[in-house]
């Protein structure tokens, strides 16, 4: 079974039968921690720029009154906790964020991410959809408010070789805030102001997800 009382514990009884497959509105994926630290630029990490945007984006969401998950509320790697211990420790990290994912049932997953580039002058968000046409219809609300946000015209992408877009059953995509490794976007992804302003434009495109696909 996997341990879920880090996610659970935060908006369900820690008392709850076990066999019990809970649902919630959204999951939030923090993207890697631990000895994971993502990509990097002048010495920032972003496994911490995913954790700081991932807990003010369940804040948020939570204010609003959806029922949220997050794979991780603090600097952890999820392969700790894997039960394949035979698999790399990247395939551990993956399959557990799909366990999750799986026990939740949630309406949406989202996994965020920072992007990074050996050219300096690529800017903005970028949002990798699961092909389905509730998942393409959620990227293009939050690449639509994050563009507007940043001021870029960019469009979400198919996410066909990434392993979550591939393997879990509710409309999943990959939010990749900006370029840690562009300057404009650095000071965006670094101020906890303009993390602020990314949560909630986030926040406001599912409102509009949540709209158009009402939970059933």
């Amino acid at each position: 079974m996997i341990s879920l009382i880090p996610l659970l514990s935060l908006y369900y009884p820690l008392t709850a039968q076990a066999d019990v497959t809970p649902f919630c509105d959204i999951v939030i994926d923090v993207g890697h921690g631990g000895i994971d630290g993502g990509t990097s630029a002048n010495g920032i990490l972003e496994k911490d720029l995913n954790l700081a945007v991932g807990i003010k984006l369940f804040n948020e969401l939570n204010k609003k009154s959806f029922n949220v998950g997050i794979t991780r509320i603090d600097d952890f790697t999820l392969s700790d906790d894997s039960p394949f211990p035979t698999l790399s420790r990247h395939l551990r990290d993956l399959k557990q964020r799909k366990l999750i994912a799986d026990e939740l049932n949630p309406q949406m997953f989202l996994s965020l991410h920072v992007n990074w580039s050996k050219n300096k002058t690529l800017r903005g968000p970028l949002i990798i959809y699961q092909v389905t046409e509730k998942s393409y219809q959620l990227a293009n609300l939050i690449q639509d408010q994050l563009n507007d946000y940043y001021g870029v015209k960019k469009y979400p992408q198919k996410g066909n070789p990434y392993f979550l877009m591939k393997h879990l059953e509710m409309p999943s995509i990959i939010v990749e805030l900006g370029y840690i490794s562009n300057y404009k976007d650095f000071q965006i992804l670094t101020e906890e102001s303009t993390q602020d302003e990314l949560a909630m434009s986030i926040v406001r495109a599912i409102e509009e997800y949540m709209l158009l696909y009402p939970a059933e």
